[in-house]
């Protein structure tokens, strides 16, 4: 898993959810934030095709309603950023969490992590809870890609699992 700590504030602060299921991928997305001030720890334990790789971002709309994922509207940008990359400490949207996820040889892709511009608590302008999940089909180019799109959407292409991003109680961790 990624370099944090364990979730050590567990009977304190924020917690949500996000239920991943598809015919391609499967799983759950853990947040906790300790304080309005924290960063946002995340922990994805999920499963999919081995050895592919899927962009994955939080999009601004949490109905999934239509089944398809396209009513869940852009990356959640929140800052008025370009799309970008925690790799290279550049500008991101708040969406862009980890970008792309990449499936071990038996299908499983397990990481935690530190989030500092996303929010569970706080003004709800700026909070993930009741936006959405996304799993596209292509991995996320980190804004590199060298023309328009790649600043907006990373060319991750067509949504392929979307989920709800909901609070939920102490015990699911």
């Amino acid at each position: 898993m990624g370099n944090t700590e364990s979730f050590s504030c567990i009977n304190d602060g924020k917690n949500a959810i996000s239920f991943v299921k598809s015919d391609i991928v499967n799983g759950i997305i853990y947040f906790h934030q300790c304080s309005p001030y924290d960063k946002v720890k995340v922990r994805f334990i999920l499963k999919g095709t081995p050895n592919r790789t899927h962009a994955i971002h939080v999009h601004e709309f949490g109905d999934a309603m239509d089944g398809d994922c396209k009513s869940l509207g852009p990356h959640f940008n929140p800052y008025h950023t370009l799309h970008g990359s925690r790799r290279y400490d550049d500008q991101r949207h708040a969406g862009d969490l980890i970008n792309n996820i990449t499936f071990d040889r038996e299908g499983y892709f397990r990481y935690e992590y530190e989030d500092d511009i996303i929010r569970l608590s706080g003004d709800t302008d700026y909070s993930i809870v009741g936006r959405s999940i996304v799993i596209h089909n292509k991995p996320d180019d980190l804004g590199k890609g060298g023309n328009d799109e790649s600043l907006i959407s990373g060319n991750a292409g067509e949504r392929i699992a979307c989920s709800s991003i909901s609070w939920c109680s102490l015990s699911h961790f």
